[in-house]
């Protein structure tokens, strides 16, 4: 498989962010969310940013359960 680029990366950390958000779980409190985080050599900041700009297309991949096409 090959290397995740940075915006999929961002893209996946957001999408289990948000996933954590509706069932009520705070990010920061998720062992989970914050190991993958550091896992994929993110921090929150990043993963927020990224929400800002794009959080629709997260939540409407999210709600369609398939990736965003480019």
């Amino acid at each position: 498989m090959a290397p995740r680029t940075r915006e999929e990366r961002l893209f996946g950390a957001a999408c289990l962010r948000v996933k954590l958000e509706k069932g009520g779980t705070p990010p920061a409190a998720s062992e989970i969310y914050q190991a993958t985080i550091a896992d994929l050599g993110l921090n929150e900041t990043d993963v927020e940013q990224y929400l800002a700009r794009h959080r629709a297309t997260v939540e409407s991949a999210l709600a369609s359960g398939r990736k965003p096409t480019n």
